[in-house]
């Protein structure tokens, strides 16, 4: 019996660390072009209690709309040729970029890179960005913040 109680604890520790690195979530060659065309480290008011967010214009109108809501003002993008993609998240003291933009199976995904440094203070920092990305057929747009989806909004 305890040869029993040896071998299956044996089998559990060998099963248990067999763990398997995780593929990359994107590839270069999912890489879209982008501009950061307006960055703020504050948030707009109607948008507080919905972080982290993600809004987008595919018209003039639609662009229009947006910067009106978030007070954006002397923003003008050609939106013949581009799409517009409003972020807007929260990070600690160290603070927050956009990494890369990707189209993954006509999925739009934006991927954020936290920085991180020993006196980052938790308290949080609202940041807004506005990217530039030339159109495609996407789906929905993606947040993500390392391998984690922070939010997902349907394209109509």
């Amino acid at each position: 019996m305890k040869k029993y109680w040896i071998f299956l604890l044996i089998v559990l520790l060998v099963g248990c660390s067999g763990r398997e690195e995780a593929a990359p979530l994107f590839t270069d060659d999912q890489a879209v072009p982008f501009q950061i065309v307006k960055y703020e480290e504050k948030i707009a008011p109607v948008y507080e209690q919905l972080v982290p967010h993600i809004a987008y214009a595919k018209t003039e109108g639609q662009l229009e709309a947006l910067k009106g809501r978030f007070d954006i003002e002397n923003l003008s993008m050609d939106m013949e040729q581009y799409f517009a993609v409003f972020i807007v998240t929260y990070s600690d003291s160290c603070g927050i970029a956009v990494d890369g933009v990707y189209n993954k199976d006509g999925l739009l995904s934006v991927q954020l890179l936290s920085a991180s440094g020993e006196a980052c203070d938790e308290t949080p920092e609202p940041h807004t960005f506005v990217l530039q990305v030339e159109k495609g057929e996407y789906e929905k747009v993606q947040l993500y913040n390392g391998n984690v989806i922070k939010s997902s909004m349907d394209v109509e």
